[in-house]
């Protein structure tokens, strides 16, 4: 398969490295461009990949990924010839940007939007994916295809991709913001700063496979885990009577609300 990146940031590499390493695509048939050299260089040195400054080498590809900022994109266009994506399918990673604005960019072009998110670059990611209406059913399974090679891929009505911004696009930095308050907490009760936030990221690890592999809920899990009169009820009383559960209400509805502002 030939892939082409118009940008060439960490995501685009994440996907690139991946798409290479599971035998998506060859080396040779890879392209991405980027107005930093540096990026490029990157391209060149730790992918073994083609990277160039011109868009118009990328845009060649048979699936053409657009992986530039929102307000880079109407710059990326125009240095291509109009029509010149027509017929192809085209893979948007540009947050904010939806399907209609997309196709009437690209009129002519098979369009998926994709939501994906940072843990891609460990291969743990998610990516929220949804298709226009050029998009064809084998476009659709080899988006899929080519999602899953760094994470899992669910298809999501357009509607709902602010809720999915909110809760896995922005919700690496809530969680990590969890785990270092917990770490925080353990090291006041002793615990070394780096023993605490050895002890919290495994946790948080372990704790989500866990949930996935022994496809347990959540409240299974408190159940298994807490005892009556233990310790971790004790946790849960003092969790059940604050408002923490209101406060990641309003985080994720404010999340989903900028990006309802940045997407109009």
């Amino acid at each position: 398969m030939r892939i082409g990146c118009i940008g060439a940031g960490k995501m685009a590499e994440a996907m690139l490295t991946a798409w290479i390493r599971k035998g998506l695509a060859r080396q040779e048939d890879v392209a991405a461009s980027d107005v930093s050299e540096e990026r490029r260089a990157l391209m060149r040195g730790s992918l073994g990949i083609g990277a160039y400054e011109d868009n118009r080498r990328a845009a060649e590809a048979e699936v053409v990924v657009l992986a530039v900022k929102p307000q880079h994109l109407q710059e990326a266009l125009s240095s291509l010839a109009a029509g010149s994506l027509s017929g192809r399918l085209v893979i948007s990673i540009i947050a904010g940007k939806r399907l209609a604005a997309l196709e009437a960019l690209l009129p002519g072009a098979r369009i998926v939007r994709v939501m994906p998110n940072l843990p891609c670059v460990v291969g743990e990611g998610i990516s929220a994916w949804c298709a226009g209406s050029g998009a064809s059913d084998a476009d659709r399974r080899t988006a899929v295809r080519l999602l899953s090679a760094f994470g899992t891929a669910v298809e999501v009505p357009e509607s709902q991709f602010d809720a999915v911004t909110a809760l896995s696009g922005s919700g690496p930095a809530f969680l990590a913001w969890v785990i270092d308050r917990l770490a925080s907490a353990a090291a006041a009760q002793g615990l070394s700063e780096r023993d605490a936030a050895v002890f919290a990221r495994q946790t948080m690890l372990g704790t989500a496979r866990l949930l996935i592999e022994q496809d347990m809920t959540p409240q299974a899990l408190i159940r298994s885990v807490a005892s009556a009169r233990g310790t971790t009820a004790a946790g849960l009383a003092v969790l059940d009577a604050s408002d923490a559960a209101a406060v990641l209400e309003r985080t994720i509805s404010a999340a989903a609300a900028r990006s309802r502002e940045l997407s109009a």
